[in-house]
């Protein structure tokens, strides 16, 4: 760091990380607090507006499956819109102007076809190792547990027309307004790897189904370079087309979509490691650009005490929901 003459305060800075991170944290959890309320209360209306006598009246039933009985069909992908769409609220009333204006910022690169395509072929490369590292995983599971299962149970409420209009297009919008925009925003002062790096991370546990956990990571990790190199429009765009291709390639029952989808993901796989053997150099120069600004600062941001609460709770959730698959949000 170079000689100013100015005395460096390092017990504010230290302060100033781990704010920057609880902040964050504690955006997160109203937000997902809203989400919940909103789901629940949705819920109810959808009990108590159903052919039933009395749709309470469920025998020796815990909560979360007297939840799920109320979700079927379009229902989840409804409740799923009103639930993220109020708990963005929180995070609009945060950065106030700043929430939607990000979307407008023009592009700090051109993002050409061939770029986004090359993006999209890294996405499908990712799901594709992810796919085969679940599949080992599960294998080493006590009996009756699934990751795969769970993952699937919780997408089937969502292979609906209202469910994909959540999937593909209001949710890649408002996760990547909170994720990429506000989170990744607050951060950026630290550093842009930081920024990417804790959003990411964020962004990966918000997702709460312990199979996504990783892979939201990655994939968070991946639209945090992209929001940075290009812009948030860039962001929401690809994470469309990476919810779009999951829902097609998922399990469908179609044996041909099934085959075609395989071979399109293993294709992507070799080409992206391809792509990143040839790039090496830029990628780690870009990474060497993004570095933190002052030593010690990734620690400071995880002594957050609010971010590791932030980070059990999310995780409790997902292993009770692993127990009880169907519920979704």
């Amino acid at each position: 760091m170079r000689d100013t003459g100015v005395v460096f305060d390092w017990d504010l800075f230290r302060r100033d990380v781990r704010w920057g991170v609880s902040s964050c944290t504690l955006y997160l959890l109203g937000f997902y607090a809203i989400y919940v309320v909103a789901a629940v209360v949705t819920t109810v209306v959808v009990m108590l507006n159903s052919h039933s006598d009395n749709p309470f009246a469920v025998e020796q039933q815990p909560l979360l499956e007297t939840i799920t009985e109320a979700q079927d069909g379009n229902m989840t992908g409804l409740i799923s819109i009103i639930a993220i769409v109020a708990g963005g609220f929180i995070f609009l009333a945060c950065r106030k102007r700043r929430y939607f204006t990000d979307l407008a910022l023009p592009m700090a690169e051109p993002l050409t076809p061939q770029i986004f395509l090359i993006l999209a072929v890294t996405t499908q490369g990712i799901q594709f190792i992810y796919s085969l590292i679940v599949m080992l995983v599960d294998k080493l599971l006590p009996g009756g547990l699934s990751l795969e299962e769970s993952y699937e149970s919780a997408m089937e409420g969502l292979l609906t027309p209202i469910g994909l209009v959540y999937v593909i297009l209001i949710g890649p919008i408002f996760e990547e307004l909170i994720f990429r925009g506000a989170v990744m925003g607050s951060l950026r002062r630290f550093g842009e790897n930081f920024a990417i790096i804790f959003s990411a991370l964020f962004f990966g546990f918000y997702h709460m189904i312990i199979l996504q956990i990783p892979f939201a990571f990655a994939m968070g990790l991946l639209l945090g370079y992209v929001a940075s190199r290009w812009s948030l429009r860039a962001a929401i765009v690809l994470h469309m087309v990476v919810n779009g291709l999951s829902t097609l390639f998922s399990d469908t029952g179609n044996d041909n979509i099934a085959t075609t989808g395989f071979v399109i993901m293993l294709a992507c796989t070799v080409a992206m490691f391809v792509m990143a053997v040839k790039w090496k150099d830029t990628l780690f120069a870009r990474l060497r650009a993004g570095a933190a600004y002052y030593p010690h600062t990734y620690a400071n941001g995880f002594s957050s005490i609010a971010f590791w609460v932030f980070l059990v709770v999310m995780t409790a959730g997902g292993l009770i929901f692993m127990e009880t698959p169907s519920f979704v949000l």
